[in-house]
C-alpha cells in the first residue's frame, strides 16, 4: 500500500468519525431547566422576597417521606397555593398540584406516583396578600 491510499483511507476514517459524532449529538434530548428562564431570572428579585417570607415564619414547611407517603405539612391551613415537583433530569415528569391543606395543615401525596431519583419540591403559597416560597429536595 502506498502513502496516496494511506491518506485517503484517515481521511475517510476521519470524516466518517465526525459524521458519526454530528449524528450522536443530534439525537441527543437537551432542555433548559425552564422554558421560561429568562423571565424567570428577571423576576427573580420577587423570588427572593418570597424565600425571606418564609424564613421569618417561626414555623416552617416540612416535607417528609413514610410509608409511601409523601407528606407536606404547613402549619396553617388556610391558604392559597402549588405544590411543583420538579424532576431536574426530565421535564416531562413534572408534576402541578393546589396546594390543599388538610386540618392538620398537611397535604399527601403517593410516593409510587412518581418516578425513582431526586426530586425538588416547590411549594409556593399566599397567606393575606402576602406570598412565600420553600424548596427541599426529595429522594425516592
Amino acid at each position: 500500500m502506498n502513502w496516496g491510499t494511506r491518506i485517503v483511507i484517515a481521511f475517510a476514517c476521519f470524516v466518517a468519525v465526525i459524521v458519526s459524532l454530528v449524528v450522536i449529538s443530534m439525537r441527543q434530548n437537551i432542555s433548559l431547566v425552564d422554558k421560561d428562564y429568562y423571565v424567570q431570572e428577571i423576576a427573580y428579585q420577587e423570588q427572593i422576597e418570597r424565600i425571606n417570607n418564609k424564613n421569618e415564619l417561626s414555623q416552617k414547611p416540612e416535607i417528609n417521606k413514610e410509608n409511601g407517603k409523601i407528606i407536606i405539612s404547613i402549619p396553617d391551613s388556610e391558604l392559597v397555593g402549588e405544590v411543583h415537583f420538579f424532576r431536574p433530569s426530565d421535564a416531562g415528569l413534572d408534576k402541578k398540584y393546589a396546594l390543599q391543606l388538610d386540618e392538620n395543615g398537611q397535604q399527601q401525596f403517593s410516593a409510587y406516583d412518581f418516578e425513582k431519583g431526586l426530586w425538588r419540591v416547590k411549594v409556593n403559597w399566599n397567606k393575606n396578600g402576602k406570598e412565600y416560597y420553600s424548596e427541599h429536595s426529595l429522594t425516592l
